[in-house]
């Protein structure tokens, strides 16, 4: 749920602002909108990856060569619907849109509802990067963590030699 991935993230990291996110796809070469969709950064985002032999995103000519740019391998492991709580457990958890779905928690609540909160997503077969609600308690999504440093980092740089990544 939302609480918990606001909580988290380790020491001196937190979770995504929507400005994080549109600073990413302007790293990418897309200028977003707030809260709104982030074009063309799909393939960017995603990894070529497998699970137990099977190619967990599936080619579609729309997103284009899944080229992970930006070395944040998306993967696709869909959303939850965690439903009520109980004694710390969601035990009518279901899970939906594994190999279709990447959804992240961003830190963001929706103005005038409190009740819930924004998370930005991939789809497999879509070149965008989405953006909706969901019930803050009720919903499942992944966790991105981001830290603030100094030194910025380019996606370009060699990732075991950064500095500011752990």
């Amino acid at each position: 749920n939302h609480e918990d991935a606001l909580n988290a993230c380790p020491e001196g990291w937190r979770l995504p602002s929507e400005e994080d996110w549109l600073s990413l796809g302007k790293e990418l070469g897309s200028e977003g909108e707030k809260f709104g969709l982030i074009k063309d950064v799909a393939s960017k985002l995603m990894v070529d990856v497998y699970f137990n032999g099977m190619q967990m995103w599936e080619y579609w000519p729309e997103v284009g060569s899944i080229t992970n740019e930006s070395k944040f391998s998306a993967v696709p492991a869909g959303y939850m619907n965690l439903g009520e709580e109980v004694d710390g457990a969601y035990p009518e958890a279901n899970s939906y849109g594994v190999y279709e779905y990447a959804a992240f928690w961003t830190a963001d609540s929706v103005e005038g509802d409190e009740a819930m909160a924004y998370y930005r997503y991939v789809v497999d077969n879509q070149p965008d990067l989405f953006i909706t609600k969901g019930d803050k308690k009720n919903f499942g999504a992944s966790v991105r963590c981001v830290r603030d440093v100094e030194n910025s980092f380019n996606i370009d740089d060699d990732w075991e030699e950064s500095p500011n990544l752990q």
